[in-house]
């Protein structure tokens, strides 16, 4: 329900939370029948995965059939975040002096700060938590 409020769909977030308690790649038929979806729907919530850093696909020598696993780093649906959250505070910071007098200037150089100092912590804590590689 948490990945939901952030706009994750609802069978994304269940094949996320599904794929963080596999030990081994999981096919698309598999996933369909546990999560109980179809498997364009769990298809669907798979590639989403995928684009987003959240999921990798995994392919089986000599057949067409796809497995998934969770992502290697927990960090890479955030480092775009990161990269945007940089973009606002130089933007709120280059142009406050244009846009603004007094107060709202100032509250404007606080909220190019906060950007600054949220996507420090962020980075920091994408830093500390490399991926992991098994197997």
């Amino acid at each position: 329900m948490l990945l939901i409020s952030w706009g994750m769909p609802i069978t994304a977030a269940r094949l996320y939370g599904y794929l963080q308690l596999q030990d081994q790649p999981v096919s698309l038929d598999t996933i369909a029948a546990d999560l109980e979806v179809s498997k364009s729907n769990a298809c669907a919530a798979a590639k989403l995965l995928e684009t987003h850093g959240n999921a990798r696909r995994q392919g089986e020598r000599g057949s067409k059939r796809v497995f998934y696993v969770i992502g290697d780093d927990p960090g890479t649906p955030l480092r775009r975040q990161t990269e945007l959250l940089g973009m606002m505070s130089a933007l709120i910071a280059e142009r406050k002096d244009i846009v603004a007098e007094g107060v709202a200037r100032e509250r404007l150089a606080r909220l190019a700060a906060f950007h600054t100092d949220l996507r420090t912590a962020m980075q920091v804590a994408i830093q500390a938590y490399k991926p992991i590689h098994t197997g």
